[in-house]
């Protein structure tokens, strides 16, 4: 029998022996040892205004990150982040989903009700000791909030933590910022920090350890997320008078209006992992969008072994540049280009990379934990392989990382 069919059957066995469990998860197998992983179900941890916008139509919100690093011991999600810009206009939505390593159901309520939710624009700190204009689910949301998973203890637990989900309005433009950690502690329970962003029209930097990462940016994106659509139609069509007193197109010149006027900022999705780390990358671009591309796995031995990971970009209308594309690792693109005047390597760009390629063992949920002292039998893949394609993610956040 081969490590996935052990797999397999361990978690079939794992489900026929399923006694009631924590909320919306299934008992873990009884492997005869005092600890087992537990995991709660997604419950809303606040859901408030989120006026981003205000009534001159000036942004007010510029800034979002979400997750975190353990940092003094404490605030480490170690967990999935899941966004979606789908939400009510002027409201987020941000839910949580407990986990823990704990003998018993009892001990694991005692780990679930030491965790919750921080969300503040100060420095990292006990909520008690907070000034309360800093608190964004008390006084409401604001710039640069940063949401983290707080444990109320001298210590966070190593094997404790918590996976984000955070609905936001689809008309959110600004920046927000992803970081993950994976909970390590356990080699028998090796849970990797996934990301996933669905309907991105925004900027955003992603920040893993081994987990992987699938961004989708919504149909509609502009290359440059902050401008309006009459300011995007403008620099479309923008033209100039040549030598000959002749009206020529000359589509992103520098003075067309989001350039000049809207701050010519143009979109940047931004994915790296940290050192030695591999991680498997998926992001979904409009078809038609003015896209700028640089994919690359940073691993060192890939050309000596003859083992690699790839980068791959199938996006439509995209050229290959004339470097950057040395190595089956290595993509770099640029998509619907408007032509001349418009800066190339301009538009909405896609930096990812994986630092590492390799293979990665991993637990996703507390159902398919294998047993202590069998981690070996978890499941293992190659990690490193980016993909920039359009049409290519079919499947919901919630569905991708489970």
């Amino acid at each position: 029998m081969n490590r996935r069919q052990i797999s397999m059957v361990t978690s079939t066995i794992a489900l026929a022996l399923a006694t009631a469990g924590m909320t919306g998860c299934p008992a873990p197998p009884n492997t005869g040892s005092d600890r087992s992983p537990f995991r709660t179900a997604w419950e809303m941890a606040t859901e408030q205004d989120f006026i981003h916008v205000g009534e001159d139509g000036v942004a007010q919100i510029f800034s979002l990150t979400l997750g975190g690093r353990e940092s003094n011991d404490n605030f480490a999600n170690r967990g999935d982040v899941i966004v979606n810009f789908d939400g009510p206009a002027n409201r987020i939505l941000i839910e949580i989903r407990k986990f823990t390593f704990s003998p018993n159901e009892d001990s694991a309520n005692a780990d679930f009700d030491a965790l919750s939710l921080w969300a503040f624009t100060s420095s990292l700190g006990r909520p008690q000791d907070q000034d309360a204009e800093d608190d964004c689910m008390a006084s409401g949301w604001q710039n640069d909030c940063e949401v983290r998973v707080y444990y109320d203890g001298l210590s966070q637990l190593r094997r404790s933590g918590a996976d984000l989900r955070v609905t936001l309005p689809a008309d959110y433009r600004q920046r927000i910022s992803v970081i993950t950690q994976d909970n390590t502690e356990d080699e028998d329970y090796l849970n990797r920090g996934n990301v996933c962003i669905n309907n991105l029209f925004a900027s955003a930097d992603i920040e893993t350890e081994s987990g992987n990462v699938w961004v989708s940016l919504a149909p509609d994106t502009y290359p440059s997320p902050k401008c309006s659509s009459a300011q995007i139609e403008a620099c479309e069509t923008w033209t100039v008078e040549d030598e000959m007193g002749n009206e020529v197109a000359a589509p992103w010149a520098p003075e067309c209006d989001c350039i000049a006027v809207g701050g010519g900022e143009f979109g940047l999705l931004s994915i790296d992992n940290r050192d030695d780390s591999s991680s498997n990358i998926t992001v979904d671009v409009p078809a038609n969008l003015w896209t700028s591309i640089n994919a690359q796995n940073k691993g060192d031995s890939q050309e000596a072994s003859g083992e690699h990971c790839e980068a791959i970009v199938s996006v439509p209308n995209a050229t290959a540049d004339d470097t950057g594309n040395d190595f089956p690792w290595q993509a770099k693109f640029n998509a619907n280009y408007p032509g001349e005047p418009a800066i190339m390597g301009a538009g909405f760009t896609i930096q990812a990379s994986s630092n590492a390629c390799g293979p990665v063992a991993s637990t996703e949920a507390p159902a398919d934990f294998v047993g202590l002292g069998m981690g070996d039998t978890q499941d293992s893949s190659e990690r490193g392989n980016i993909e920039i394609c359009s049409d290519c993610i079919v499947q919901s956040c919630d569905e991708l990382v489970q």
